[in-house]
């Protein structure tokens, strides 16, 4: 008789399939790891140079992303990962506790221990986003401008994308927010904040949503206020009515009530932003973010940051009130500890996060002590990066983020060109034509990255970055040499309106230029490619 076999059930094939792919990924990360860590592809005009813990840091975060991202998984023991990396076990210590920071991996200790791999945590990309807007002293006209181009993609995607489902949790948190009383700030505050995340995820592109959130979290830093407050009332009916309108327009998908909307309450919150100020003797376009979530009640609408944090947000003010240049002394540890009343567990957590951000720096010696900065994006912009390989970033999701932040970029940066401007302009184009095809993907990308510098707006700028790493993960081939010409000559076009300040060519041209992009790399044929140049904007 031929033998008997037995049919694994369903839950049994399953879990055969979880331990093959967990085993493959293992093997990858293993193989991954073993290689020389790779640079961490940052450009020799980054405000410091990296040191050994952070590239260590770098590549193990690199190889957990390329493996897959196998969330239980252990990487090695120090030991192993000593020898691996070949360092010191100081400095893998230091690149350890990054990644534990990070979010990325963990250090379990006892028998089977050693870096263990684990999801990066969402909240902490949001929270490094918002930390270095706050902390970079990044002006509230920056922060204003931002939401409302963002916060306006999101009501158009949204009318477009939202699913019956999506809609219905969206009418249920509304409705759960409309029946509460208004007057318990802690219910409040939880259901404004748990519809607030529904809305921004119905376009589903999880970069938007995240942005978005980032910008969300400073503003409510700022404007937080206490339960005992008189205002209160009035502050939940005006925000529950725009919640209505929102979401009245979302369900009805009309896209230009629920832009206006987005508009009346960006416009109604600089108004509470600018009631603010003027206590202080500020105005708007004077002021920062940090001047205001620094004296921020804790108690109030976010309760979100920890002391050590608080401390450094008064730090980081003070710094920019000061006009002080990079390089000046602030002080040493016992001293600052005292200006600022706290412990020294306490200011050691201030200064690691200010630290992180370049916001300060720690100088050795008889005359050391902290110095002043110069704010670095670094970290911020590789976190978010990493959270979004992790989420597994779709091109076209990545593609309406980048085309809407260039639209925007390539328009302000029209309307504030200056001579200095115009000439960085002019040495990008310049180096794109001298460039050899092989060196096409390292030039490509530069030109955008600086008309997003000179938007005059650091949140775009900042975003830019983000997703401009965020495409050094897609796979590209490098174009044709007609088809590169055809490229780099719209590039010169571009940067030409912008040199001359003509704010309407310039974002025209941009929008050409993007389509162009889109149809090499991203959704059309590239046979039928050239078809897309037959009209040009002036015969258009």
């Amino acid at each position: 008789m031929p033998a008997k076999t037995t049919r694994k059930e369903p839950a049994d094939a399953r879990a055969d399939a979880r331990t093959d792919a967990r085993a493959v990924s293992t093997r990858r990360l293993k193989d991954n790891a073993s290689r020389k860590p790779r640079s961490s592809g940052k450009s020799d005009d980054d405000a410091r140079e990296r040191k050994l813990g952070e590239k260590v840091a770098f590549a193990i975060k690199r190889d957990i992303a390329e493996a897959g991202w196998p969330v239980g998984e252990v990487l090695g023991n120090q030991v192993e990962l000593m020898k691996r990396y070949k360092v010191s076990r100081s400095t893998l210590r230091e690149a350890v506790r990054q990644v534990e920071r990070h979010g990325v991996a963990r250090m379990r200790r006892g028998i089977g221990g050693g870096l263990v791999v684990q999801q990066p945590a969402r909240g902490s990309a949001v929270l490094a986003l918002a930390s270095y807007l706050e902390l970079a002293a990044v002006k509230l006209s920056e922060l204003f401008e931002a939401r409302e181009l963002l916060e306006g993609l999101m009501v158009e995607l949204a009318c477009e994308r939202a699913t019956d489902a999506d809609l219905a949790r969206m009418r249920a948190l509304y409705d759960q927010l409309m029946a509460g009383p208004a007057d318990d700030l802690a219910q409040e505050v939880k259901h404004h904040f748990e519809l607030r995340s529904a809305i921004a995820a119905l376009p589903r592109n999880p970069a938007l949503a995240l942005l978005i959130e980032s910008l969300y979290r400073v503003t409510s830093d700022m404007l937080t206020v206490s339960a005992d407050d008189p205002r209160l009332p009035e502050l939940a009916r005006a925000s529950r009515k725009e919640k209505r309108l929102l979401v009245d327009a979302l369900l009805a998908g009309d896209v230009v009530a629920g832009r206006l909307e987005v508009r009346s309450t960006i416009k109604r919150s600089r108004k509470l932003v600018e009631a603010e100020l003027r206590e202080q003797g500020l105005t708007f376009e004077q002021a920062s973010a940090v001047d205001l979530s620094a004296e921020a009640d804790p108690s109030g609408t976010s309760g979100l940051y920890k002391l050590g944090h608080r401390v450094s947000l008064r730090i980081a003010r003070d710094i920019a009130a000061s006009d002080a240049a990079p390089g000046s002394r602030l002080g040493s540890e016992p001293e600052l500890r005292e200006r600022y009343g706290v412990s020294r567990a306490v200011f050691r957590e201030a200064l690691r996060t200010l630290e992180l951000h370049c916001i300060v720096q720690l100088r050795r010696g008889y005359s050391g002590g902290m110095v002043i900065g110069v704010p670095d994006p670094s970290y911020t912009a590789e976190l978010a990066t990493i959270y979004f390989q992790y989420a597994r970033l779709k091109p076209r999701h990545f593609y309406e983020m980048w085309r809407s932040l260039q639209l925007a970029s390539a328009q302000l940066a029209a309307q504030r060109i200056t001579a200095a401007g115009k000439q960085r302009l002019e040495a990008v184009i310049a180096a794109q034509k001298a460039a050899t095809h092989e060196q096409i993907p390292a030039v490509h990308g530069r030109l955008h990255l600086e008309i997003s510098d000179l938007s005059g707006n650091r949140v775009l700028a900042l975003f830019t970055r983000i997703m401009s790493d965020i495409a050094a993960y897609y796979p590209t081939d490098i174009p044709p040499a007609e088809t590169w010409q055809v490229l780099s000559g719209s590039h010169a076009e571009v940067a030409a309106a912008i040199g001359k300040g003509d704010a309407p060519l310039s974002r025209r041209l941009m929008a050409r230029h993007m389509k162009l992009v889109d149809a090499w790399y991203g959704n059309t044929e590239r046979e039928n490619w050239l078809h897309s140049l037959e009209k040009t904007p002036e015969s258009a």
